[in-house]
Formats: structure tokens, sequence, C-alpha cells
């Protein structure tokens, strides 16, 4: 699709019936609720008092790795502005609260995708949800690619660096080159329209229809020209840049995360974690916060890289009051700023009024 092609598209989507359909207010209140109530539900499982007497053990500290992980946020915030660019483009503040606010949901719903969807359905007011589901997706893709990669060297990493059964290294190795292998595709299928390209699959393979495959590639090929480029680059590079930087600032609190617990781990058992635990972590969002799953596999992996394999359950339960409290400063500032958007609507309105007031005032002192 031509940028002519792409802009005549946005121009027609840019009507008032889509800034805010009403769908996307139910998106928005289902999502709050069920991640109220998952965040209500994980707490009591794993206990109030737990919770305080970790934070209580950890101590300030704790305070620097929530400033950590809410920076993280900050910056796939500021990288979903940039990609959001165009007619009706989300503020600055607002696309940061949703990813705080969407992140937050993340953490305590199983699949971790709910928050998605509540961040197009918070950013699509004044915006084509078209255009938001775009940039919400370019960011989780970038970020995919990354952990992909990572994944794939550090699996390979590991089977050299550590004492590993034969089969074992042969398994890393072999995890490492799918890794490599699945971020390559994703590049590949973004550049050859991923959306699209699904679209006609199922087509293919008779799941949909084809007569539904042309109504959906309408939509589709819109968000497949933003995540291909057909834009301005200027403000791709600045999202990607965002990104890298949050990804650097995950990587790096997990490094803390340890070295708060008063071990220091190695080059090559934070390479391993890395990829072991990036690994580990897609998994174990398919129950929320990974209850269960985070515990046995970190033991697991940290036997293996030849840490204290109590270490591996302290990082899993850290984590764990990590997201629980990273959460509740997600609804926190999502309430926050509708509060403060309603009194900044309250005061405008008024002063609106006020300035009507003055004016006919002084126009009959005027023309009496």
């Amino acid at each position: 699709m031509s940028e002519d092609a792409l802009q005549d598209g946005e121009a027609c989507e840019e009507t008032p019936t889509e800034h805010h359909p009403r769908w996307l207010k139910w998106v928005t209140r289902i999502s709050l609720v069920i991640g109220i109530t998952a965040l209500v539900v994980t707490t009591w499982i794993v206990g109030p008092s737990v919770i305080l007497e970790h934070l209580r053990t950890i101590g300030w500290v704790f305070l620097g790795l929530c400033g950590i992980e809410i920076l993280s946020s900050i910056c796939d915030g500021t990288a979903v502005y940039y990609m959001s660019h165009g007619p009706g483009q989300p503020t600055w503040r607002h696309a940061v609260v949703a990813q705080l606010a969407g992140r937050g949901v993340n953490a305590v719903t199983p699949g971790g995708n709910l928050g998605e969807a509540l961040k197009v359905s918070l950013l699509s007011h004044e915006c084509s949800p078209r255009r938001i589901v775009a940039a919400v997706m370019y960011v989780n893709l970038v970020a995919v690619v990354i952990s992909f990669t990572v994944v794939g060297v550090g699996s390979a990493a590991t089977a050299f660096l550590f004492d590993v059964p034969t089969s074992g290294a042969i398994a890393l190795c072999l995890g490492g080159v799918v890794g490599i292998g699945i971020a390559v595709g994703i590049v590949v299928l973004v550049r050859r329209g991923m959306l699209s390209t699904l679209s006609n699959a199922l087509a293919h393979v008779r799941i949909i229809s084809k007569k539904r495959r042309e109504s959906w590639n309408k939509t589709l090929e819109e968000v497949d020209a933003r995540l291909r480029g057909s834009d301005d680059g200027a403000q791709r590079r600045k999202a990607i840049a965002f990104i890298l930087i949050s990804q650097s600032l995950q990587k790096a609190l997990t490094y803390l995360t340890v070295l708060s617990a008063g071990y220091a781990l190695s080059a090559g058992q934070f390479l391993a974690l890395l990829s072991a635990g990036v690994l580990l972590g897609w998994v174990s969002t398919i129950i929320p916060m990974g209850l269960g799953i985070s515990e046995g596999g970190n033991v697991a992996l940290f036997s293996v890289i030849g840490a204290p394999p109590a270490l591996g359950l302290a990082l899993a339960f850290a984590r764990r009051v990590n997201q629980i409290v990273f959460a509740v400063i997600g609804f926190v500032v999502l309430t926050a700023d509708r509060l403060a958007s309603r009194v900044h609507g309250r005061f405008s309105g008024r002063s609106s009024k006020w300035s009507l007031g003055d004016a006919q005032r002084h126009a009959k002192a005027t023309h009496p």
C-alpha cells in the first residue's frame, strides 16, 4: 500500500463514530473489573502479611526496583505515543497512563494479554482504533523479537558455559536456533504484512470464507501498512530507541533483584537466567502471576547454573510481589489521571462560561 493510500485510508477512518465506539467503553470497564478482581484474588492467595514481610525484608531497595519497572513502562508508553502519530494522536501522558494500567492488568490476569485491549480502548477516544492497535502491536512485536534474540543467543551459550549433559546441550543449541529463527520470522512476516498473511492462510485452509477474508483485509492492510513502516521513519526510530531502553531496564531489573537478595550473578549465569528465565516467564503467564510454575522452574534453573536453589525461589516471590505492587500502581495512576481530567474539564467549562459572560457584558457596554 502506498503512502498516499495510507493517508487516504486514515482520513476515511478518522470519523466521529470511530473515535470512541461503545464497545471500547465496555472493553475498558470489563478489563478493569477483571484486573482488579484478579489483583484481589492473587493478593489473598499470596497473603497480605507475607507480602508486607517481604517488603520489610528488602527495605528501601524495593522502591528502586519499582522505580525501574515504572521507568520501563514509561519508555514503552512513549514508544506507543510515537507510533500512534497522526490525526487525533493521544497525548504522551495518556499513552504512558494507558501503558501503566495495561501492564498492571497483564500482571495479574491469565495470558497476560487483557491489558493490551485496555490500552487500545483507553487511547482510542480521539484516534482511529486501528492506528492504536498497530502502535501497541508494534511495540509488543519489537519487544518479542528482542526477547527471542536473547533467548536464542543465551540458550546456545548456556550449552557451552555450564556442565550440561550432551542431550541437554543439543536441546539448548536447537532452542537457540529456534529462538533466532522465530525472531527472524516475525521480522519477515511484518515486512510481508503479518495480519493479511494470517487472514489469507486461514482462508486457504477454509477456516474463514474468501468473502470474510476480503472484508477483514480492508482493515488489516491498514494495520499492516503501519507495522511495515509506511509512515514517518523518524517516529519509528524514536519508538525503537525507547523500546530498546525499556528492554535493557527489564534485564537490569532481573540482575538487581538477585543482587538485592545478596548474590552476584556471573556473566554466564546472568545470560542463562535471561534466556531460560524469559521462557519460564512466558509459560508462567498461563495462570495468574505464574503461581507454582515460577517457583519450581526457578529452583531447577538456579540449580543448573550453579546458583543457590533457594535464591530461585526468592526471585520468583520477589517478582510476584513486584507485579502485585505494580498492578496497584497502574490502577492508582489510571484513577488519578481520570480524576484530574474530570477536574480540569469542570474548571475549563467554568472558565469558558465566565469568558462568554464577560464578552456579553463588554458587548452591551460597548453597544448599548
